[in-house]
């Protein structure tokens, strides 16, 4: 069984993820001070799953012309979840 590390435990998550087909979308909070008030602000990421040459999974954010689809539906879904949470 493995054992998550005080470092892989502090590491911060998404408040929401979701996934459709190669993509997925992670949404980030993030805090700042301004004149002694704690801010709040979201951050979205969009990535693409693929498989290299080497048969490897990776990353990227560069998008296909046939994912734009899926990508407009995520960032919609991103969307609907800020707002019903008063963000």
């Amino acid at each position: 069984m493995k054992t998550a590390t005080k470092a892989a435990a502090d590491k911060p998550h998404p408040v929401h993820k979701a996934r459709l087909n190669a993509l997925q979308l992670a949404v980030w909070e993030n805090e700042y001070d301004v004149e002694g008030e704690t801010r709040t602000f979201h951050t979205v990421q969009l990535e693409r799953n693929y498989r290299d040459k080497n048969d490897q999974w990776q990353k990227t954010s560069q998008l296909r012309e046939s994912d734009l689809g899926d990508a407009i539906a995520l960032l919609q879904n991103a969307q609907q979840f800020l707002i019903k949470n008063g963000n």
